[in-house]
């Protein structure tokens, strides 16, 4: 009798893995009204104060449970917008308009769950621990992002499927010239080859055996404190050369992941002004298309259902490397 095969994702990477730095939205979401997420099964407030730094924080007023978020900042304080409790930057509560009482003796020992937050290359970061008593890790992100030799716009976007698919996809550099086998940046070279991985100490390469610069020929993985990838494009005009994507994955819940693709180009002068025009008239309606492809088949797999009747070739062997990687970084994160 054949053994029932195990359906479902791993229970401890399902959400995400912990001790790990996520982009959560990108900075213009963020003004001066505080902003209510979910990231990782988690309700988060994120907001600014009077200087325009970013602080997050649990969306969860310590009186009665109401979202922070649908409150204001008032004076460097979240404001609920239920009674007035507020909590200044660092999560403490500061004041109990109803009761003086309570503000003296009850407030000085509530404080909500601080997240550690940055802003960088129009996005914000958030690190989510597994255990708080351990020291952040610095934020590391990919050195094109803040380089002022390229130049690049954000491309967000949420699909209704686990974030593992998302990193999946981007592991499976063979699904390009069929998925995408009609777009302008995608539709030329073989459509059969051997795959290679390499394993590095961030992460790991996997790239075709014999194509490089024609199509999605490999990607690289980054995964230790954050974790994204990284991927070149060949571009046919407007002006030619390689375009560099970024990709992150956020989880949202067990069923939908923040994904981000920033695209990223090296140039100078008069090309990078004729490629910045281009974009916005031209190439973002392109690559709109060419990630909406991979939205409508991502969500087509039904999430971990996808591995009830799975039959891996040697073309996936990305996946499998990523899949061998995730689990290892979870069984660190394991209690021993």
């Amino acid at each position: 009798m054949r053994a029932e095969k195990q359906i479902g994702f791993e229970s401890e990477l399902q959400l995400g893995l912990r001790n790990i730095w996520y982009p959560v939205c990108q900075s213009a979401g963020v003004n001066e009204r505080p902003a209510g997420l979910n990231r990782l099964g988690l309700d988060i407030v994120v907001w600014r104060d009077s200087n325009g730094r970013i602080h997050a924080h649990e969306d969860r007023c310590l009186h009665r449970g109401a979202k922070l978020s649908l409150g204001q900042v008032v004076n460097d304080t979240l404001r609920c917008a239920y009674h007035g409790w507020c909590y200044d930057t660092s999560g403490q509560c500061v004041t109990i308009p109803t009761s003086k009482t309570a503000e003296a003796k009850l407030a000085p020992r509530l404080r909500l769950y601080p997240f550690e937050a940055q802003e960088r290359a129009g996005l914000i970061w958030l690190y989510f621990p597994e255990h708080t008593d351990r020291p952040v890790p610095p934020l590391v992100i990919p050195e094109e992002l803040e380089d002022g030799t390229y130049s690049g716009f954000i491309c967000e976007a949420e699909w209704q499927a686990n974030w593992i698919l998302i990193l999946e996809n981007l592991a499976d550099p063979m699904h390009g010239p069929f998925l995408h086998g009609h777009s302008l940046t995608l539709s030329r070279g073989s459509l059969e080859d051997d795959m290679r991985t390499t394993r590095n100490e961030n992460g790991f390469v996997v790239e075709r055996e014999g194509q490089r610069g024609v199509n999605f020929d490999w990607s690289e993985f980054y995964c230790r404190d954050s974790i994204w990838v990284r991927l070149d494009i060949p571009l046919p005009f407007g002006p030619k050369g390689i375009l560099r994507i970024l990709c992150f994955a956020t989880p949202i819940d067990e069923n939908r992941t923040l994904v981000y693709f920033l695209r990223y180009r090296n140039l100078s002068g008069w090309k990078r002004a004729y490629w910045r025009f281009l974009y916005g008239v031209f190439w973002e309606k392109q690559h709109l298309r060419v990630i909406e492809q991979d939205r409508v088949i991502l969500e087509s797999q039904r999430g971990a259902e996808s591995r009830r009747a799975e039959h891996l070739s040697n073309s996936d062997r990305g996946v499998t490397e990523l899949r061998k990687l995730l689990r290892e970084k979870a069984a660190c994160r394991m209690p021993q």
